[in-house]
């Protein structure tokens, strides 16, 4: 494939689709088509790029020659069998989280067929953070890392009505809002992108140990609880919830979200500000030393990670190297967010699943 800029073509122009809009246009990156089926979020989009071509079928966007590389920012339920086309008509592909609905279909995206050259990043955008590169870096300084404590709990807008949400509970469809715009529950949005830098830091589960919690009637949990042990034998407590607790975290906004790794030799604490104001307070990182008895604090910048999320794709597609989530990466999130579920439902320890 040609190692070019590529020319984005980005499905799905609802909330997160503008956050990649607003993203790709601060970095600079063409956008030359976009698609979505209601006709009001198209023109909202066009205010990104008034030259963008405007598809109703996402289609139609993947039949456009001028589109190198598609961001797919769909409800999650759609994910896949875009990416299978998107794979199959030669484009990039940018999927948001999650990768796919389920294990299954994730096994299935393993399997597609790209091209030489093709690129298929899963957007798991925490690891672009400064802080988030910072606190790898220093894994070296804290000996053997012994057990960490994971944690996405996010508040900030919620109230006790979210005790009794019609979108939780199964409608017409048979099946709840929340599953089929997200496929699940706070393991999926909460928890997917702190599992994804659980293993990049850490590596994958051998076990998984999983307890979730939802009012009745939901078909989705609001709450997760697990016990992960590592297959270098680090102990993981992990934890993703929503919360009508409005004054949580390090930033007092309800969003409470952190990651902490204690080894042989110190500790490194991480912690992210909300997802979509990234520029309202900068991450958080630490590094407690032994030998020195001290904590030496990183000073991390106000950065949009979307923003960095989208020149990392770039580079990688012009074939410049650069680290990014792929399409395993993508798959051992799914993979483990079926486990979680499953030992939840039979309350036993699961291995991690082959693949």
């Amino acid at each position: 494939m040609p190692h070019s800029t590529p020319r984005f073509g980005v499905i799905g122009a609802g909330s997160i689709g503008r956050i990649h809009l607003e993203a790709l246009r601060t970095a600079g990156l063409p956008v030359v088509a976009i698609a979505d089926p209601v006709p009001a979020a198209r023109e909202k989009a066009r205010e990104f790029f008034p030259d963008a071509v405007l598809y109703e079928d996402w289609r139609g966007l993947l039949a456009d020659a001028k589109v190198d590389a598609v961001n797919i920012c769909t409800i999650s339920s759609m994910h896949f069998e875009i990416l299978r086309e998107a794979v199959a008509a030669s484009k990039h592909v940018l999927c948001e989280k999650t990768l796919t609905a389920d294990g299954g279909q994730a096994r299935e995206a393993l399997k597609l067929k790209l091209k030489p050259g093709q690129i298929v990043q899963s957007a798991y955008m925490k690891r672009f953070f400064p802080a988030s590169v910072q606190a790898k870096a220093w894994l070296a300084e804290i000996g053997r890392p012994l057990c960490a404590t994971v944690r996405s709990f996010q508040g900030g807008w919620c109230d006790e009505k979210m005790f009794n949400d019609p979108g939780w509970k199964p409608g017409a469809k048979g099946v709840s809002n929340i599953r089929i715009f997200a496929s699940g529950g706070m393991l999926h949005m909460a928890g997917s992108h702190m599992l994804d830098m659980t293993a990049w830091l850490l590596g994958e589960p051998a076990t998984i140990a999983c307890e979730t919690w939802a009012p009745d009637g939901y078909d989705a949990e609001l709450h997760a609880h697990a016990l992960f042990k590592m297959r270098s034998g680090v102990i993981v407590h992990f934890e993703a919830a929503l919360t009508n607790l409005n004054r949580l975290g390090a930033y007092q906004n309800g969003w409470d979200e952190f990651i902490e790794i204690t080894g042989t030799k110190g500790r490194i604490e991480l912690c992210f500000p909300l997802w979509n104001k990234p520029l309202d307070n900068a991450p958080r990182v630490r590094l407690y030393r032994e030998a020195q008895k001290s904590w030496q604090e990183s000073s991390a910048p106000l950065v949009n990670p979307f923003q960095l999320e989208m020149e990392a794709f770039a580079r990688v597609c012009r074939g410049e190297p650069s680290e990014f989530p792929s399409l395993r990466d993508g798959l051992v999130v799914d993979l483990w967010i079926d486990a979680c579920l499953q030992s939840a439902a039979s309350g036993g320890r699961m291995a991690f699943p082959s693949y």
